[in-house]
């Protein structure tokens, strides 16, 4: 059973980022979520949110998207919905790392930190829905 924590709208706007950064920030915090945990959320949903501004609307500052927070058990629960043509799931894979290239880690960013990721069928009238999930209690080894 979910619980929501937060809803907000914000536009397709990079400018957009880091009012959405400060607010994740604002609500995990409130979570008494690791520091950890904390960043590791705002990394994947900053990228998350910059690969819906460049590929799902092209870079358009007009968009939608919506990201809701959510509870459940132990575990964060992002979704994050926009506005934009259906993407095709198929081609949202990380890039070889081997590749020497500026970009194209965005996925490969957000499996690393996340505990998953996956597009969920978006309702009537929603152009793509992602989920990602974090462990409220994680600690990374810093050893």
């Amino acid at each position: 059973m979910h619980e929501s924590l937060a809803r907000r709208s914000f536009t397709s706007d990079t400018i957009e980022l880091q009012a959405i950064r400060d607010w994740l920030r604002d609500i995990l915090q409130q979570q008494a979520c690791s520091e950890d945990c904390i960043n590791d959320a705002i990394l994947a949903i900053n990228e998350a949110c910059m690969n819906i501004i460049q590929h799902a609307y092209y870079g358009r500052a007009d968009g939608e998207m919506i990201i809701e927070v959510l509870r459940e058990k132990d575990y964060l629960v992002f979704q994050l919905t926009d506005f934009a043509s259906p993407v095709d799931i198929n081609k949202c894979q990380p890039r070889v790392l081997d590749e020497v290239r500026p970009g194209g880690l965005g996925i490969h960013i957000i499996q690393s930190v996340m505990d998953s990721m996956q597009f969920l069928e978006p309702p009537a009238n929603v152009g793509n829905l992602l989920e990602l999930k974090l462990n409220i209690h994680k600690q990374r080894d810093h050893g």
